[in-house]
Formats: C-alpha cells, structure tokens, sequence
C-alpha cells in the first residue's frame, strides 16, 4: 500500500505517478520477454550480451539490449561485469523460478492479453464506465475470453482442483467416482470442467456459460481432449443452469461467481439443482473481509482486475429486479457466506487445501 506521506506535495504525486507509468510498460516489457523467449534464453545461462541474446532468440541486438536494460532497471536483471566495457546481463536463478519455470509468466501473459482485448475497446469502456453502465463480454474484443482462459490455467495449480474436491465433506468424491453427476457454472473455454472430468472419469460432467463463443471453444476442448462423449457444454446463465436427472453431487464456480451480475440467484439455483447430500464448491481469490486487510501488492492487483474487467461484466448481467448487485473480485470470506446463505445454502466450511491464492467453500443446504 502506499505510503500516505509520499503523497503530500505535487511533486511527490507528480513522482508516484510516473514511477506508475515505468511499472505499467515494464509489466508490458515482461509478457513480451515470454513471448519473445527472452526470458527462456537468459535463464540458467550465465551472463549474456545483446548479440548472444540475439542469436538464442532472433530479436534484433538493439532491441534486446534496450529490453534487458529495462529489465535491469525493474531489478529482475543484473549487470555482470563493467558495464562500460560492454553490457551482459545476468538472470538471477529465483527471478527464473518464478517468470520461466512457474506460473507467473503465463499469468503476466494473459493478463496482457485482457488488456490488449480491453484496448481495442477502450473508447468504448471508458465511455460505459463513465455512464455508470456494465460492459458485457459480448462489448469486448475476441481476444478478451481467450486472455482469462490463459489466465485461468495459469493461475490453476496441477492438482488444485482435484485436491479440493477430495478435501469436501466425505460422500462428495465418492458420489463422482460412483458416476454422479458435477456441473461447472461460469466454465468458460472448460479448463476447469475437463480437469475434473480427467480426474473423475467415471462422473457426469457438464459446463455452462452464458458466453456462445467459449462454449464452442469448449467443445471443442472437449473433442481434442477425447471427452467429447462423457462432458458436455451447453449456453446458459448461472440462474438457468441444466439439470440433470437425479441432480449433481457437485457444483462448482471456479473464480466465476464474482463475475454474476446476481450471484444469489446463480447459487439459489445450483442449490436447487444437487442431488441429496451434494454440495457447492466455490473457489475465489482469497480475500480479507476488511479493506484496511486487502492493502497490499495482491489486493492492488485484483482490485484493478475487478474494475476493469470483472465487475463491469456483472453490471452489465444485472440482476434481480434489473439491478445487478455484484460482489466484486475481492469480495472475502463474510461476503461470500452471507450470500450463499441468501441463497439457501447456509452450511459453509473453508475446505482445507494449499491455495495461496484462493479461498475454496464447500456450500451446503
């Protein structure tokens, strides 16, 4: 969070503001390392100059040496050597942990990409925002679903989701290695819904989404996958989620249920639609109840992605009596639980699984 004190004259803004600026086109200079394999080539390799970079890589030296140089000014790169008797540059080994060999390089990635999307449809935003209106998927640029599916199965550990299911109350994973039945609402390009599937293999599974384009996107997932026949994807709202003959014996929003314009009446339906002794597995990015808690690097980030992408596509859904009452990204455990009990399901439990980032809820009537 930033310190209040070095707000308290003009120029110190005016410095905040501009330091602002570095970091948001350096974030810019990161996706384009790991697109560019930049970030690939430096790592374990010792140091580097602009002309072996080149030749690891086919970006132009003069090109590389200005991205490394502002890589450097970020502090994820260091100097080797004199730097007057011509630059290298070095990948620190923990730098490349993180950006090359874990997941936050694919998350910078996607996140750019839902920029990317959003810019091509800036005017257009800025406009409805200003209006005090939604911007719905169906205003953005293709290119926006595709950045939060990357962005999803970066953010997705191996094994997350699977270890969340067999963390629910006993009866839950049993039914689905049983051949019940799980439902995935808000599943987007399926991510989520074929790695419970693959997980399950003996469970009927289905996935909603309101958005045609990602349903055609999951099915067709689905057919590379080999799931075809066992999963399937249908176009529905989170109100009007398919049944399914005997009801589910889990329904599961992955980071979706923020992003309803009524997100009581999405789980008043899923509720609705279980099976006896099913439950409703809710994943979120884990959040304080309090503001003054969620101050910090992580919340500063989700804060950002709910203004500009996942609220306004929930005022845009509205909701009951045509006004939308979103929950925002960072919505917190007391939130959740209290809409959830709004929506019949008043029996909550943190399900106990490794997940810095999520809040996962087992829901039940």
């Amino acid at each position: 969070m930033a310190d209040m004190a070095d707000m308290t004259s003009p120029d110190a803004v005016a410095g905040r503001i501009v330091e602002e600026l570095g970091v948001t086109l350096a974030t810019v200079t990161i996706a384009v390392g790991v697109r560019s394999g930049l970030w690939a080539a430096l790592a374990g390799a010792g140091p580097l100059g602009p002309d072996e970079l080149a030749e690891r890589t086919g970006v132009a030296p003069v090109l590389a040496r200005e991205w490394c140089r502002t890589q450097v000014a970020g502090g994820y790169l260091q100097l080797a050597g004199d730097p007057d008797e011509g630059e290298r540059y070095v990948l620190p080994d923990e730098v490349a942990a993180v950006l090359v060999h874990g997941p936050i390089g694919g998350l910078v990635d996607a996140a750019m990409t839902m920029m990317a999307a959003t810019g091509q449809r800036f005017d257009e935003f800025t406009a409805a925002f200003a209006a005090g209106r939604g911007f719905g998927w169906a205003e953005r640029a293709d290119g926006h679903a595709h950045g939060v599916d990357m962005f999803t199965r970066a953010a997705l550990a191996p094994g997350f989701l699977a270890a969340a299911v067999r963390a629910c109350e006993p009866g839950v994973a049993a039914a689905l290695e049983a051949g019940g039945a799980l439902l995935d609402v808000g599943c987007g390009y399926g991510a989520p819904t074929l790695t419970l599937a693959e997980e399950f293999p003996a469970a009927a599974v289905t996935g909603c989404d309101f958005h045609d384009a990602s349903i055609v996107a999951a099915r067709k997932a689905a057919a590379e996958a080999g799931l075809a026949q066992r999963v399937r994807f249908e176009v529905a709202t989170a109100t009007q989620a398919p049944s399914v003959t005997g009801g589910y014996a889990l329904v599961v929003f992955v980071d979706s249920l923020h992003d309803l314009g009524d997100p009581a009446g999405a789980l008043a339906r899923s509720r609705e639609l279980l099976a006896p002794g099913g439950a409703v597995l809710l994943v979120e990015p884990r959040a304080a109840d309090r503001l003054v808690d969620n101050l910090n690097p992580v919340g500063r980030m989700f804060y950002a992605v709910s203004t500009m992408f996942c609220t306004p596509t929930a005022v845009a859904q509205g909701g009951p009596e045509g006004g939308a009452d979103p929950l925002g990204t960072l919505a917190g455990p007391a939130a959740l639980t209290r809409v959830a009990a709004q929506a019949g399901l008043s029996r909550a439990r943190e399900v106990p699984v490794e997940a810095p980032f999520n809040l996962v809820l087992e829901l039940r009537p």
